[in-house]
């Protein structure tokens, strides 16, 4: 009887041994929780520019009260191409632009309200910031996001369910008529004194429940799905604490759901987020190169 070589009976163990290797592995489970594809490539981003120009530039306040004339907002030299260029030198991979602060005006020449930029002497009224902004972000390749107040210290229906409304569609304008936005911008400071409606006045509204901030992210999700929302609790992205530019020794990532919403009292929390929290929301550290925030 013939017996079979040596190096053919290793070769047929060898294979024998390989099949019995390649059954299926299951991957470990996550972790929960972990982040949205979106927040990764927001995360990615790593630096970016945040520009605070309006009303209050031209009338030297930081918080403008809501009473400022529009008449007195007109850049001469203005060139949103100049600003895009800085930033791509400066590496930066976008730019938030404040469309409309607490003072209630608006950069965009919205048809929602008077108080903006339309009835400006800026290109005789035919301005349009949010679009010369959005323009030179795609001509030079960094990416574009607004931030929108949710505070209006102008309008005189601020408080009541008709405001809601209009900051909604405020809204609306922003997300579909200026392309692709990377960020959408929710301040925490909500409610006080301001002219609303031409009168001096005060007003207190829930932080938690007045803007119904669901039907916000459930409009972000169906316009720009791809864009991180925001706020002291996000739920894309947090407030770091502070506007000095630095985030704890140890920066979680993770926030407790439910507990955190805009105007948050604990904010101090933020700068080291929650160990045991259920809900990815990484911090955004922002900081002013000027003594206050607009220009």
């Amino acid at each position: 009887m013939k017996r079979k070589p040596i190096a053919t009976s290793i070769s047929t163990a060898i294979f024998c041994l390989f099949l019995t290797g390649c059954q299926e592995v299951k991957s470990p489970e996550p972790v929960l929780p972990i982040p949205e594809e979106k927040q990764v490539n927001w995360q990615k981003m790593e630096t970016y520019a945040f520009v605070h120009f309006g009303l209050n530039t031209f009338n030297d306040r930081e918080w403008g009260y809501g009473d400022s004339d529009p008449k007195t907002f007109n850049p001469a030299r203005l060139d949103c191409e100049q600003w895009v260029q800085t930033f791509v030198n400066s590496g930066m991979k976008g730019v938030i632009l404040t469309a409309k602060h607490h003072d209630g005006f608006c950069l965009w020449p919205t048809q929602l309200t008077e108080y903006c930029i339309r009835n400006t002497p800026y290109k005789d009224g035919k301005g349009d910031i949010v679009r010369e902004l959005s323009d030179a972000c795609k001509k030079y390749g960094i990416k574009f996001a607004v931030y929108l107040s949710p505070w209006d210290r102008h309008q005189a229906n601020y408080g009541t369910p008709e405001y809601v409304d209009y900051f909604y569609k405020q809204l609306h304008e922003l997300l579909t008529n200026y392309g692709d936005v990377f960020e959408i911008w929710f301040d925490g400071a909500n409610g006080g004194d301001g002219w609303y409606g031409g009168a001096k006045d005060a007003r207190t509204i829930d932080r938690k429940t007045y803007y119904d901030y669901p039907r916000a992210y459930k409009m972000i999700d169906e316009l720009q799905p791809q864009a991180v929302i925001f706020s002291d609790g996000g739920p894309g992205c947090r407030w770091v604490g502070n506007e000095s530019g630095f985030a704890g020794a140890t920066n979680w990532s993770f926030l407790r759901a439910g507990e955190v919403y805009p105007g948050y009292p604990k904010y101090r929390e933020l700068q080291y987020g929650h160990a045991d929290g259920n809900q990815w929301v990484a911090a955004e550290c922002d900081v002013s190169i000027r003594p206050g925030w607009f220009y």
